[in-house]
Order: structure tokens, then sequence, then C-alpha cells
């Protein structure tokens, strides 16, 4: 699928970039927003046109089972022979622009196996350090991107791993002002933790990437040979879901009706929705409280809250609702969500 209107987010993240580094930008938003997408596009498309040079180290967290100190250790390197200096002197004497793109930072193995041996993380960030400072020292902009960074949030040695994690970006960002950190993350819960954690007062900034508005909904299904009748059907479903807009789009080019895919699709929510809340009905008064909740959007897509209870972490950990820390609003993961929990609350006369 093409890459869509996103000007607005690719202009502010690359006025992040152009700036000295100063502190950690936690990119979020509901799932399958498109955050992660933005990301490789900024770096892969729109860094590469800018007059400077950067060096961008991508570090995927969801594709690895990260359990202790050393699996998040290995994570971090990509084993490589490569020198990495001897390309960018190459490319300076050449004197072009250029940027450098790896899954991880790149190291020999036998290097890696003692920052292991010695057992200790700040071994690795002070390797990390210098490897930042040289490339500084050769005009070049490092910037380091971890996806979905909550998955070592649970990971403690003496402390948890997550603290040393942000003390060390702090002083890469608003103190070194060697490397921009970017964190992305689909897990509000996540978000709402950290925004409200003292020691990044002042030294983190959050962006938030949501779902398609309905002009660029509605050009991207025009393209694709939707009807006006489609379109509307498709945004009264899914609204601006992006991972929605390619499937339904896969499911006109197969030649599938259009109304009968959106119905079945909500149907199939609906079903796992119901699945997940019942489950929790031989316990009354938490199930009741879930209710409750969820009957707040019979007639509004939004509300506030003043606090993260049980029955809220429940659907937002289950995927169902989403939490935005700034602006203490909830509301459903997807417009599928919405219309999912509307129908199960009058199926179940709940």
């Amino acid at each position: 699928m093409e890459f869509y209107n996103r000007e607005k987010e690719l202009r502010d993240l690359l006025n992040i970039i152009r700036q000295e580094p100063n502190m950690i930008t936690f990119i979020y938003g509901p799932i399958n927003s498109g955050k992660t997408v933005l990301m490789y596009h900024l770096v892969e498309n729109i860094l590469p046109r800018q007059e400077e040079r950067y060096a961008t180290f991508y570090i995927n967290l969801r594709q690895y089972y990260v359990t202790d100190q050393d699996s998040f250790i290995r994570v971090l390197f990509n084993l490589s022979e490569e020198d990495i200096f001897t390309k960018v002197r190459e490319f300076i004497s050449k004197g072009i622009s250029f940027v450098l793109n790896y899954h991880g930072i790149p190291i020999k193995e036998s290097l890696l196996e003692k920052l292991l041996k010695r057992r200790e993380i700040n071994d690795a960030f002070e390797f990390l350090k210098n490897f930042f400072m040289k490339l500084k020292r050769n005009n070049i902009k490092p910037i380091i991107i971890f996806d979905e960074l909550q998955v070592i949030k649970d990971i403690k040695i003496n402390e948890p791993l997550i603290y040393r994690i942000f003390n060390f970006f702090i002083s890469l960002t608003k103190e070194l002002k060697l490397c921009h950190v970017f964190a992305i993350t689909s897990d509000s819960t996540f978000i709402e933790r950290i925004y409200n954690e003292a020691m990044l007062q002042d030294r983190a900034r959050y962006y938030f990437v949501d779902d398609f508005d309905g002009e660029t909904v509605e050009r991207i299904l025009r393209s694709k040979g939707f009807s006006d009748e489609e379109v509307d059907m498709v945004w009264e479903y899914f609204g601006g879901k992006p991972i929605h807009i390619i499937e339904v789009i896969q499911a006109k080019d197969m030649r599938r009706d259009i109304r009968e895919y959106c119905e079945d699709i909500l149907e199939e929510r609906k079903n796992w929705i119901s699945e997940v809340i019942l489950q929790k009905e031989d316990d009354k008064e938490f199930f009741e409280k879930v209710i409750s909740l969820l009957k707040k959007f019979l007639h509004e897509d939004t509300f506030k809250y003043e606090k993260i209870t049980p029955e809220l972490l429940f659907l937002v950990d289950k995927n169902i609702l989403f939490v935005d820390p700034r602006k203490k609003l909830v509301k459903p993961q997807s417009k599928l969500n919405l219309l999912a929990i509307r129908n199960f609350l009058k199926e179940f006369n709940v």
C-alpha cells in the first residue's frame, strides 16, 4: 500500500531531528495507526533528501523474546564485520550527503561476547556513548529508534531495567546532546505510566499518531475505484484505521461485496469482544464495572478519565480501549471496536 498523507507528522519529526537532541521522543497512538510505517518512511525516504548526514539504528523489540538484561543487550547490537567508519570516510571523501541505516548497532561478535561476560549493562551503554561520540565527531547525526519499548517494562536486575535505560536516554539527549532517541509504542498503559514518571518530567516529549482522517480515507478509496456509497460505508464501519483500509481494498480486489464484508468483520469483532468480556461474568462486581464503563460508549465516542481503574486497565490491556494520558481521554482502539461494543451491549441487553 502506498504511503498516504502524513505530511504534517513527517514535517514535525524532521523538525525534531534537525534540532540539537534535548529530549526523548515517545511516539504513541492506537494499535495499527501507522507509527512504524511512518518512522520507516521518514528514515528511508525523507532523511536521504536532506543535506545533513545521518546514521539511524532501528531496534525492533517486537521481533524478539526479551526476558533479561543479556537478551536485551543482544537485541541492541547487530553482529557485523563491517567497519562503519570506513564507509563513513569513503562517503565523506566524495563530499556527498548520506544516511546509514542499521537494524541494531553494528558490532563484532568478539566484542559483543566481552560485553556480555562483564554482565553489566553500563559497559554496553559506555560502548554506545563512545560510538555515538565518534559519529558526531564525523559530523554525522545518530538516531536510535526503539519499536515497542514496553516489551522490557517488567524486566528487573536490581531495579527495573527500564529506569536504567531511561537514565541512559536522558544522558544521550538532554545532557550530552549526542543522539536523537525515539521510542514507539502502542501500549497506552505504558505511556500513561511513563507520562506520570517524575524522572522524565521535562526530559521527554510525546507525539501522537492517530488513524487517517476522513479526507485521506476518501482519497485512498477513490483511487482504488470505490463508489460514493462504498466510501461512506467503509468510513462508517472502519473509520481511518490503516490496516482495515488495506484489508477492505483487498476484499474489493477479490470482488467481495463491500457491505457484506463490513458486516462480517463487525460480527467477528463483536464475537471476540463478547468472549473477552463474558469470561469475567463469574466475578459479578468486576463484570458490572466493566459493563458500566462500556455503556459510556452507547452515546459517546470518547470520555475523560481521572485514573486508571482495574476495569479500564483490563479493557486497555485487551486492546479493546485506548487511553491518551496527555488528554486524559478514553476511546475504543478503532471505529470497528466502537460499533462492536455497542452491538455487544444491545445483543446481551447488559
